[in-house]
């Protein structure tokens, strides 16, 4: 049983492609597909992770940052102009569905229950109802200090920790599911945090740092983090990063538009 990622344990994959399409955000959806979200093209695709054949694309109204799965059928997407957008899945047929309007300009997302997490513009996070209304708010204004510069990306963990990341204050911070800061992680290993997910379990995330051309591994429980996969093995400037449980596959997007896969051994 694997209990622990390291570079030594990670084997590089033939990499998936997707021909002048430069992905902005990427999650998987099953053990075997990937959906992404093309920020210029105004597209969310669905592939094949084997493949890196496209399943299925929608062409959005608005263009997409982020994404979040909210059940093995349905997904979210933040859109400029203040939206957040459904996509159905359909075995591997994706479909636009409803949208609803939020109060400020969002960027990262995750669910927590039956709720959302989001980041936005002027910098903050709240966490919303799937109808939009606000249920919890964190902001500088209402810490009393500045909390956030440029809240980017949302993970969130089964034990109910939220973490954010922040471009500009190159740190990531801990919340609970009320909003109460827990733990913040900052260091030269964070610059320009992006992406973040959890690899093998809650006490093992991965953070995409832009700055460093790097993936960073963090382990809360200990406040350590190790650099995972660097410039030599391919990353600059890191998106987005997910991790297969089941398949032990890595997957990182730099910017561009390729997918890099790392088999875990």
């Amino acid at each position: 049983m694997i209990t622990a990622m390291s570079t030594e344990n990670l084997t590089h994959q033939p990499a998936i492609t997707l021909d002048k399409h430069k992905i902005t955000d990427m999650i998987l959806v099953s053990t075997s597909k990937l959906m992404v979200s093309i920020f210029e093209q105004r597209k969310i695709i669905l592939l094949d992770c084997g493949s890196g054949q496209v399943l299925s694309e929608i062409a959005l109204h608005e263009k997409p940052r982020c994404l979040c799965l909210t059940s093995t059928h349905l997904a979210a997407s933040t859109l400029v102009n203040n939206k957040i957008s459904f996509i159905t899945i359909n075995e591997s047929i994706l479909k636009a569905a409803s949208t609803i309007n939020v109060d400020v300009n969002v960027h990262g997302i995750a669910t927590l229950w039956n709720n959302f997490v989001i980041s936005y513009d002027p910098p903050g996070v709240k966490v919303i109802s799937k109808d939009g209304a606000v249920i919890h708010k964190l902001d500088n204004k209402t810490a009393g200090r500045e909390v956030f510069k440029n809240p980017r990306r949302i993970a969130t963990t089964p034990d109910d920790s939220i973490y954010v990341t922040d471009w500009e204050r190159h740190e990531i911070t801990r919340l609970d599911s009320s909003l109460t800061i827990l733990q913040t992680f900052s260091g030269s290993m964070l610059k320009g945090p992006h992406g973040i997910n959890e690899s093998l379990n809650k006490d093992q995330l991965l953070v995409c740092c832009r700055g460093n051309n790097s993936v960073v591994l963090i382990r809360p429980s200990t406040n350590s983090m190790t650099v995972l996969l660097g410039k030599q093995h391919g990353i600059e400037r890191p998106q987005s990063v997910c991790f297969c449980k089941e398949q032990k596959k890595l997957y990182v997007a730099p910017y561009g538009d390729r997918v890099l896969v790392y088999q875990l051994s």
